[in-house]
């Protein structure tokens, strides 16, 4: 029963930490997920980014596209009207009229050399933009590259950790199921007990416990140490006591709480070497986790006999393990002392 008990601390022990864990890595899967976030709002603001650097690229495009061929026609109509002005010139006989004339088609290249002025600035203008838009997109590229390694990267964390919750789980659903099997395992050594019990001592109709308590009188401490383990505690977060443990030390000798008849003395699964003794009146006194028997099967003990020694339990402590039973039922054997 002590290593069954053993056993299921330390099942619960690591389901504990697999719990404990899983908390932890639920929180870092959580702000992995919120880096994905903050990255997709990132990728987002960036993919509008390139959408408007895209429509100015095009757009730019155009009005260099539109304003060279403006361009070429102002040159043309410049030259055009150059040489109109040049076969005037030689054809006017009157200085006079042939100065206004220069005058009138000076006014009228004048307005078109600015137009072309205009046109070059815009020109250059485009050029300059159009490589800093260029210089732009690139940045983009190299940003979107950043964010695609980012998201491989975070997503490679994620599927680490959700494997890691998956072996955890695994593990967690694998203690469980060993600690319902030791479970099981315990009921039957309480059955086993009761079985014990039921073969080898004489039970009386309608005894009442405070009867029997009454007719018994003061039990004595088997061992002189205090109670580790309350009756009825709830052990390893599983399993209830159905006795107490009182701490002493490895060697000690444990003494009968009471008279009566030897009913079991050898080893017992999960308790080391067990004594059972029948006190009479329904009531059974179990000592657990002995290193030696000191008393054979049927003997008659009197009150605080020698009837054992002490050994370690599966926990390498002193522990006596004593358990009293009335009717087959445990009942806390400190209202006793």
């Amino acid at each position: 029963m002590k290593k069954i008990d053993s056993e299921i601390k330390q099942k619960n022990n690591r389901i504990e930490y697999i719990n404990s864990e899983k908390v932890s890595i639920a929180k870092q899967i959580d702000n992995i997920n919120s880096e994905i976030k903050e990255i997709e709002k990132d990728a987002e603001k960036l993919q509008e980014e390139i959408k408007v650097v895209n429509r100015n690229i095009e757009y730019g495009g155009l009005n260099l596209n539109v304003s060279s061929k403006v361009l070429d026609k102002k040159k043309s109509e410049y030259k055009a009207k150059m040489i109109e002005v040049t076969r005037k010139s030689s054809l006017e006989s009157d200085t006079r009229e042939r100065s206004i004339a220069k005058r009138s088609f000076s006014r009228l290249l004048y307005g078109d050399l600015e137009s072309m002025e205009h046109i070059k600035k815009v020109q250059s203008s485009i050029e300059q933009v159009k490589k800093n838009i260029e210089n732009d997109r690139q940045k983009l590229t190299v940003l979107k590259r950043k964010l695609d390694s980012n998201r491989r990267s975070i997503e490679t964390k994620k599927q680490e950790k959700n494997r890691l919750i998956a072996k955890l789980n695994q593990e967690k659903t694998t203690h469980v199921q060993t600690i319902s099997k030791l479970q099981v395992q315990k009921k039957n050594i309480e059955k086993e007990i009761e079985k014990i019990i039921k073969a080898r001592s004489v039970s009386s109709k309608n005894v009442k416990l405070h009867t029997a308590v009454a007719n018994l009188g003061k039990f004595l401490k088997p061992i002189s140490g205090r109670t580790v383990v309350k009756f009825k505690e709830k052990k390893n977060g599983e399993v209830i006591s159905n006795g107490i443990e009182i701490a002493g030390k490895m060697g000690e000798k444990v003494k009968s709480a009471m008279g009566g008849k030897v009913i079991y003395a050898d080893k017992f699964q999960g308790l080391n070497n067990v004594v059972m003794i029948d006190y009479g009146y329904n009531t059974i006194g179990v000592y657990g986790n002995l290193i030696a028997v000191g008393v054979k099967l049927n003997q008659q003990v009197k009150k605080g006999q020698d009837i054992g020694v002490l050994g370690l339990n599966t926990d390498s402590k002193a522990n006596l393990y004593y358990e009293v039973r009335f009717n087959l039922k445990p009942i806390n054997p400190e209202n006793l002392f």
